[in-house]
Order: structure tokens, then sequence, then C-alpha cells
């Protein structure tokens, strides 16, 4: 009996590794769950899934700067689609306008020189997109840092904005004034090729 107290008495080893063995488990589960959160946390972060409020913060304020810019840049597209009614998709960036009609292949040509002026009043737009399973809405596309890719949208007055960024995927919005938008990234990089008809 002597034996068995010794064994398991207040200073003995035993006693100590048998105390002492779950908390270290718990703080080795804390440990690795810390490091799970942080590591996706990172990859999330880098890989543009997540709501990004300073870069809402930049847009909106670029915006606000160039509203007429934006705005000439959407009557503009709205010239183009009336002109090509068939159109599945149009696309205008700084060195070219490309037009897809159904059925057909793309067929591009240089910017005239007043596009080319209205196009160099938006900052940061990296093509300017027009398709037709999104009737009336004209998208400004900012890569940036891409991943994630960042849009202006114009839209028909009555468009319901969350909705719409819902089922399209989009992560989050913020109204800039009305008729225009800001969307968040799509996360998933095959779907907003698919919204994009790339």
């Amino acid at each position: 009996m002597g034996d068995n107290r010794s064994r398991f008495g207040r200073g003995s080893p035993l006693r100590v590794v048998l105390v002492a063995a779950p908390v270290v488990l718990v703080v080795v589960v804390a440990v690795l769950v810390a490091w799970r959160v942080l590591v996706f946390g990172m990859l999330e972060l880098h890989f543009g899934a997540g709501f990004d409020a300073r870069r809402f913060d930049t847009l909106e304020s670029q915006f606000d700067h160039r509203r007429t810019a934006f705005a000439r840049a959407d009557a503009r597209m709205r010239q183009l689609a009336a002109a090509h009614p068939r159109a599945e998709r149009i696309a205008w960036t700084m060195a070219m306008i490309c037009v897809r009609d159904a059925g057909r292949a793309e067929t591009c040509a240089s910017p005239s020189p007043r596009d080319r002026a209205t196009y160099d009043g938006l900052w940061g737009v990296d093509v300017i997109v027009r398709q037709s399973h999104d009737r009336g809405r004209t998208f400004f596309k900012l890569y940036g840092e891409d991943p994630p890719r960042y849009t202006i949208m114009r839209a028909p007055d009555g468009t319901d904005v969350d909705e719409y960024a819902d089922d399209r995927g989009f992560r989050s919005t913020r109204d800039l004034t009305p008729g225009w938008t800001i969307l968040g990234p799509i996360p998933d990089l095959d779907r907003e090729n698919a919204q994009w008809q790339e």
C-alpha cells in the first residue's frame, strides 16, 4: 500500500503526467486550430474571397472624382449596344472595342480618338463590358492586383442590386449614386469566367 501512495502521491511523476497530459493536449489542439485559421485567413486575403473595405473605399473615392467620365463611357456603351442589337458581348479596352454577335466570331477595332479620350478619363478600369445576359447593365471591371477583381456596375433603375449580386456570386456590394454600385469579387474563378463569357 505504501508503494501505491508513493507512485500516485502529490509530487509523483506519474501523477504529474496524468494531470499535465490533458492540459498539453488542449494547448496543442488550440495551437493547431489557430494556425489553421491564420493560414486560411491569409489564403482568403491573397486570393480575394473576402470583402476588402479599404478597396471599396478607394474605388468609391475614385468614382466620385470621375463620375462624368463613367457616365460618358456608359452612354457610349449604350450607343454600341444599339448599333449591335444581336451582340452577345461588347468589350472595350484602351486598345480595342470588340463585339461578338450571336453565332459569329468576335470582331475588334481600334477605338476612335474620342473613345480613347473617354476611356482615358477612367481610373483603374481594365475593361468595360456589356452583354446580352445582363440586359441594360454596363460593367467597369477593375482587376487591380488580380485576383480579386472588383466591378463598378451601371444598372437600370429598379434593379435589386443585392439580389443580382447574390445570383451572380458576387461577395459584397456598395451603393455609390443612384444606378451605380460596386460589386465585390466573385470568389469562384470558374463562376467569374462564366459570368463574363470569357
